[in-house]
């Protein structure tokens, strides 16, 4: 991984001072190694930030990036009737292909506004490709498959066997938490009561 640093910046600190300083940031290893004077030492990249104001990314806590592609389909209906009639028959037709871009899009958004780290629920179905296109996109993100397993009217793409769920939940951890140097984690993420039985939330 190639060391980085950003020298010329003002450094939004967000220590417990709030400093605001003048000075540069270096990147070694993918971890920030200094913040204010440049240090000395060779420097795979340099960049020369102008002056420009340079802060730690944003973090986005609640988001679900397989939605992306769906993005203000009938934001004026109540909760529970734009999951039943939008949000669930779409995440149902998701392809990996589909999903993918959604995860896609979803990263090059955030990324551009300034966002490094989000919390995201996905669908129930093909984590493994979630996972896949963070590997590429950058993205440090804590992913939950969704587990939805007692609702009569979700569709029946999204309807789980309970055990099954929480089998696939504990694989994907398994094969994900920690990965690409700790920037990848993995969470459980049972959606809501209305979608989980008691024996799933327990």
């Amino acid at each position: 991984m190639p060391s980085t640093i950003v020298r010329n910046a003002t450094i939004l600190t967000m220590n417990d001072g709030l400093e605001i300083i003048e000075g540069a940031v270096g990147v070694r290893d993918g971890r920030i190694i200094s913040v204010g004077p440049e240090p000395g030492g060779a420097w795979d990249q340099v960049i020369d930030a102008g002056g420009a104001y340079l802060l730690p990314g944003f973090i986005q806590t609640h988001i679900h990036l397989c939605q992306t592609l769906f993005r203000g389909f009938a934001d004026d209906m109540p909760l529970l009737a734009w999951l039943k009639r939008c949000v669930w028959p779409m995440e149902a037709a998701h392809t990996p292909a589909t999903l993918r871009a959604s995860v896609r899009l979803a990263s090059a958004e955030l990324l551009l506004s300034g966002t490094t780290t989000v919390l995201t629920m996905e669908t129930v179905h093909d984590t493994d490709v979630v996972f896949e296109t963070l590997v590429e996109t950058g993205l440090r993100a804590v992913v939950g498959k969704c587990m939805m397993d007692s609702d009569g009217e979700v569709p029946r793409r999204l309807r789980e066997n309970t055990l099954a769920s929480i089998d696939e939940s504990l694989a994907i951890k398994k094969r994900w938490d920690g990965a690409e140097n700790g920037r990848l984690r993995a969470a459980f993420a049972p959606r809501f009561a209305v979608s989980c039985s008691r024996e799933l939330l327990e």
